[in-house]
């Protein structure tokens, strides 16, 4: 006789799932009640249910009272306003793009471009302005922090973009202290604000690293632990609108309404990614702010006022003097292959390490002594190199002629990891000059692969070489050492340009090696994995039992079972 499959799940877990499906159901009967009131109503002798058409057609996975904690800010909303009202007339082709970390280039979905949080917002616009050609570009890059797409924007971003979200709190650590941090991620808003095409910017704040880790967890990060609040600043000062997850989800899995948990929505391995409820939850969010935008349009219809605001200038920046960065230059992932001289290098080969359609290209060696050597023009105004020899020369007599004084930002981007990384260094070695990187560790105490910067201040000179030399010494068992991008600007040689090239986008880290705190002393993390539980510590303090170190799992079945024990009492 076959078991019954229910009779496996415990009566609690039954009954939590029960609790949520009558939620979502009650929520989901007052929102279809509320929209078939809403398009029963009239404007000018027309049914809003006529001008809205598809626009209010969206199954929530979220309660309807946790999507509108998310919508923190809109303000004037005058730039999303206008694109709102162009995508239902519909005249004209329409660019939305994306950028952000791994959680938005869909790390954890079960299907990439369907699935992901991105993909789900893309469809809801397509069938809600069905008279809208709206393409989609996500441009998100896994383990990268805000300040890497501050200097690699225009690789990722297409230049006459109607719509962005940006989405950084996540990647760009939790400690709220760090000004610069903040002052990185003003260049880039201002950057995509200043685009010709006036785009519409929304922040999409998602959560740092622990946050959804369970209550007592020695890494436990609460409400107030995230840049988000210091990023929304920003989204005031320049009136974007401003999404939050944490908002969205705190009630429902930190409080356990209605028998959530964060093991609904969240990865379990991490307790940071989120799955495909998580995804759709995030992209609940999106659909809210667009559909909120449109009501707006019909209660008071575009005009002048919208008219004046976008054509104001952007107003100075919210951090006195923190102007965005000129002549910028990234070659980052696969584009990077081409500027090493593959034949004066020796021991490196261009591989991709990444997986599920997440590329992490990039220049690896693991034999002492090996070299890489990449070259560029580091000139601030540089000539292609198709012009031929006529532009090489100008731009060399130029260099000349500005002398060492002059110098450019170079930033090159290397994997860190916790095992079986070596050392490294880099010099520039003809053509220009800078102060050498004699030990660069590849190797850190957290566990995590993360993508660093190490700068060099460089000369000009038409044909820049720098090479990367695989050291004998190694803090580990191996020597990898991975190189996946170079990254340049101008060195205005101001204090405030100077520290924001220290790259110490996420502040101090946890020296777990060292019981203490690793200083970056140049180098930058972009890890979106901060603090991250081992799977192997996991097991460990599975093992242990220790009350004090519960694991995520264990500690979210007690909440569950003492919920349900408290609400079937």
């Amino acid at each position: 006789m076959l078991a019954n499959p229910a009779s496996s799940v415990p009566q609690w877990a039954q009954h939590a799932e029960a609790t949520k499906a009558a939620a979502r159901k009650l929520s989901e009967r007052h929102w279809h009640s509320q929209v078939h009131r809403l398009q029963s109503l009239e404007l000018d002798e027309r049914r809003f249910g006529d001008i809205l058409g598809h626009i209010m057609r969206h199954e929530y996975t979220l309660p309807i009272p946790q999507v509108q904690k998310s919508l923190v800010y809109t303000g004037a909303n005058f730039r999303l306003r206008k694109l709102v009202h162009d995508m239902i007339l519909g005249k004209r082709p329409f660019k939305v793009g994306a950028i952000g970390g791994s959680i938005t280039n869909g790390a954890k979905a079960s299907v990439i471009g369907e699935t992901d949080w991105f993909s789900l917002v893309g469809k809801y616009m397509k069938q809600a302005f069905p008279r809208a050609s709206i393409s989609l570009r996500n441009g998100a890059l896994p383990a990268t922090p805000s300040a890497l797409m501050n200097m690699c924007l225009e690789q990722y971003v297409d230049e006459d973009v109607d719509l962005v979200f940006v989405e950084y709190v996540a990647n760009d650590g939790s400690n709220r202290f760090d000004e610069v941090k903040a002052k990185v991620y003003e260049r880039l808003l201002r950057k995509l604000l200043h685009r010709r095409s006036k785009p519409a910017v929304v922040l999409m704040q998602l959560m740092p690293k622990g946050m959804a880790f369970a209550p007592g967890s020695r890494e436990k990060v609460p409400f107030h632990g995230t840049l988000e609040d210091i990023y929304g600043a920003q989204a005031q000062y320049y009136d974007l609108p401003w999404l939050s997850f944490r908002n969205a989800m705190w009630r429902l899995s930190e409080l356990h309404v209605h028998g959530y948990n964060w093991t609904d929505f969240m990865w379990d391995a991490d307790f940071m990614h989120p799955i495909d409820p998580g995804m759709a939850a995030i992209s609940d969010m999106a659909v809210n702010l667009l559909q909120s935008t449109a009501l707006g349009l019909l209660l008071h219809p575009l005009g002048r006022q919208d008219k004046e605001l976008l054509q104001e200038p952007l107003p100075p920046p919210m951090h006195a003097g923190n102007w965005e960065a000129k002549n910028l230059m990234c070659t980052y992932g696969e584009a990077f292959k081409p500027l090493a001289d593959s034949a004066a290098s020796q021991g490196w080969q261009f591989i991709n390490e990444g997986k599920r359609g997440a590329a992490k290209w990039g220049y690896v060696s693991s034999t002492p002594g090996s070299v890489l050597k990449i070259v560029v023009n580091s000139m601030r105004s540089s000539s292609s190199s198709k012009d031929g020899g006529a532009a090489a020369a100008a731009a060399a007599a130029a260099a000349a002629a500005v002398g060492d004084g002059e110098k450019m930002n170079v930033m090159l981007a290397y994997l860190k990891s916790y095992e079986g990384m070596g050392m490294a260094k880099f010099e520039c070695t003809s053509g220009c000059s800078c102060e050498p990187r004699p030990r660069i560790d590849a190797l850190h105490g957290l566990r995590q692969s993360t993508i660093f910067l190490v700068r060099l201040l460089v000369s000009q000179a038409a044909r820049c070489e720098i090479s990367i030399t695989l050291l004998q010494d190694s803090s580990s068992s191996g020597h990898k050492f991975k190189v996946s991008g170079i990254m340049m600007n101008e060195y205005t040689g101001d204090d405030m340009t100077e520290k924001l090239h220290e790259e110490q986008w996420l502040g101090q880290l946890q020296d777990t090696a060292h019981g203490g705190v690793e200083r970056a002393a140049g180098n930058s993390s972009s890890s979106s994995s901060s603090g991250e539980v081992s799977k192997r510590e996991v097991k460990e303090k599975i093992a242990s039992g220790s009350a004090a170190e519960e694991t995520l799992d264990k500690e979210s079945d007690r909440r569950r079972k003492l919920y349900a024990a408290a609400f079937s009492g």
